[in-house]
């Protein structure tokens, strides 16, 4: 089974990176999403694929941000509430310290992104503004 699972990882791997092969969708119109065919240019050149990766990342930054806010005061609350037990402010001082962790993930995957857009785009990506090199917006 184990042999089955890698040998099927080996094939997709190779099949996506050495061998690409170019696929074009005919028109096909989405009410949500829009024109994804081959009359929109961004998606030949692939600034499509980039934008919708910027929003997906922007979203889970604010899903991230407020699940830490809501983490950080559930432990807070517990810590207020716990009237003096021990374990109770053991467990509200673990949800601040994973909010806490989790805060530092948020900050520290936006640094990583905005310095890897710098070196690879030399700042003309900007995360927060979306202006993608070669596309005009």
């Amino acid at each position: 089974m184990k042999k089955k699972s890698l040998h099927l990882i080996k094939t997709i791997f190779l099949s996506i990176f050495l061998f690409p092969q170019s696929i074009q969708a005919e028109g096909i119109t989405n009410p949500v999403i829009g024109d994804l065919g081959i009359n929109n240019p961004d998606v030949s050149s692939g600034g499509k694929f980039i934008e919708y990766m910027v929003y997906l990342w922007r979203a889970a930054i604010t899903i991230g941000s407020l699940a830490v806010i809501l983490y950080f005061l559930l432990g807070a609350f517990g810590w207020i509430t716990s009237g003096g037990d021990k374990t109770k402010v053991e467990e509200a001082r673990n949800k601040i310290t994973n909010a806490i962790v989790g805060l530092v993930l948020l900050v520290s995957s936006f640094v990583l992104l905005s310095f890897l857009s710098k070196i690879l785009f030399g700042g003309n990506f900007d995360l927060l503004q979306l202006s993608i090199p070669g596309i005009g917006n």
